[in-house]
């Protein structure tokens, strides 16, 4: 219960604060404005999307959904400390784990909020201009992009945890921002200079790109419906088995280790800070 306590009030603070709906609003700005152009064009249909909607919400999906879960979680904890009052909220009584995992989870909600009241009026407008428009495919990407931004929310939170100052938090979540979009590119380099790796083992690392995360989870619910969607992400050559980590569903693995790792790491850090 204190767990559900300290998310509860960490998510109505969060709801009254600009900075939530400066999100909602900027959601709203880029997929409604996307929506009404392709009403407005009458452009076609791309799997499953209007042509305009389904390019921005990559745009939206790459950029803009884990710069708000950076900015929605990266002062989650530190800001208490900051602030002197994470003393108080600990002597309630609530303990670290309940104060860690209960900031996360009151988060996760603000993040949810802003991606599901900044999609609607999009989806609505689709509903009712667009003759027999499919809701599935955009719901589908709409799962994809929490999932996606849920990674930087845990990646922000524990950066709140670990730093002392909300300036260091700050410059640590530019870092992870610019790190997740460059750690494959430094692999290449690195692997390419010493050759540390190849085959399906280079394969395998280059399968936590979060990118090929998130297609592999789309592919793997497409699979289920639609036989003509192969089970296998990458196809081997010359006819040989394909390894149980190149298939669709091993992206549902690859991102719990992308949520668990980071979870571990963040509160055992924070269990043993001097606060």
């Amino acid at each position: 219960m204190s767990t559900l306590a300290v998310a509860k009030k960490d998510y109505h603070d969060a709801i009254r604060s600009r900075e939530l709906w400066a999100l909602i609003a900027v959601f709203v700005l880029f997929l409604g404005g996307a929506a009404l152009i392709d009403l407005w064009a009458d452009t076609s249909i791309d799997d499953g999307l209007p042509v305009v909607v389904l390019l921005t919400s990559i745009f939206v999906m790459v950029f803009l959904v884990p710069c708000a879960a950076l900015l929605v979680s990266i002062k989650s904890i530190v800001r208490e400390r900051s602030l002197g009052t994470i003393i108080f909220l600990l002597a309630l009584p609530h303990s670290r784990f309940e104060v860690y995992v209960g900031k996360l989870l009151g988060r996760l909600a603000v993040f949810t909020t802003a991606v599901l009241v900044g999609y609607l009026p999009a989806l609505l407008l689709l509903a009712a201009g667009v003759d027999g428009f499919d809701p599935v495919p955009f719901v589908g990407v709409l799962v994809v992009m929490l999932l996606f931004g849920f990674i930087y929310v845990v990646l922000g939170h524990n950066v709140s945890a670990m730093t002392t100052s909300e300036t260091r938090a700050s410059v640590a979540g530019f870092a992870v921002f610019v790190l997740m979009y460059t750690w494959d590119t430094l692999f290449y380099v690195l692997n390419s200079q010493f050759e540390l790796l190849d085959g399906h083992a280079e394969t395998f690392v280059l399968r936590f790109q979060l990118q090929t995360v998130a297609e592999d989870i789309v592919k793997a619910v497409e699979s289920l419906r639609d036989s003509d969607v192969g089970s296998a992400s990458v196809a081997v050559s010359g006819g040989g088995d394909v390894p149980f980590y190149l298939y669709h569903w091993f992206a549902v693995v690859v991102l719990g280790i992308w949520l668990g790792l980071p979870l571990a790491l963040g509160y055992w850090r924070f269990s043993r800070a001097d606060l």
